[in-house]
């Protein structure tokens, strides 16, 4: 059999973006590529150098000197990097898979870039008295490269990333980030889980608080 292949998308990655003199940081969820698995659903297995990328949601990879982003993600079941397992979501991103004493849960990256400061001269920035977000962040020719524009000369941006957890039930993702969604998706336990919400302050972007909450629904 043909030794399996990751069909490639090269990027013009927006991290290569020099002309603007641009410093960008925070947009992956590992401080460096780490070497990886990922598991097709014939059971191929190819090995790398990944790390996800949190503003376009892609999971990439180094193949010498590109920056290469995977493709065909309804052919990948999953992908293992540093012992951590992601998972793909709707063929579009990767939810990363996190145990709990009897089920899992799946966490959302959502990222969007903020300015934080201008070049002050002498290599250095200075902060801004507001940071904005920076909404103009594109994708073009079907995703095959990246492109920012209004971005302002010598910008230093951040990536600013929010956390979103979602529970699989019946091969169905249902998203399970709120007081109301938790509620609905454990609906038969209604006034159980509002006398535990009474006694217990949830921080929804916290993985501690959320593995505690929804190891307590799935022990109803």
């Amino acid at each position: 059999m043909k030794k399996a292949t990751i069909t490639l998308i090269i990027l013009s990655f927006l991290f290569s973006f020099t002309a603007q003199s641009t410093e960008i940081t925070g947009a992956f969820i590992f401080p460096d590529y780490q070497k990886g698995k990922v598991y097709f659903k014939n059971a191929k297995i190819v090995e790398s150098q990944l790390n996800y990328q949190t503003i376009l949601k892609q999971m990439l990879f180094k193949r010498n000197s590109e920056v290469l982003a995977l493709g065909l993600l309804q052919s990948i079941d999953s992908v293992v990097i540093a012992d951590r397992t992601f998972v793909n979501y709707a063929g579009e991103e990767f939810f990363e898979k996190v145990a709990l004493d009897k089920e899992a849960l799946y966490i959302q990256f959502n990222a969007i870039l903020v300015t934080t400061g201008k070049e002050a001269g002498y290599g250095g920035y200075s902060q801004v008295s507001n940071t904005k977000s920076i909404s103009s962040l594109s994708s073009t020719d079907g995703g095959q490269t990246v492109s920012m524009t209004q971005i302002s000369k010598n910008e230093k941006l951040k990536a600013k990333t929010h956390y979103f957890f979602w529970i699989k039930r019946d091969n169905q993702f249902i998203k399970a980030s709120s007081q109301g969604q938790i509620i609905k998706a454990f609906s038969k336990h209604k006034q159980v889980l509002q006398a535990y919400f009474s006694t217990h302050k949830v921080d929804f972007e916290s993985l501690a608080d959320m593995k505690a909450l929804l190891n307590y629904c799935f022990s109803l």
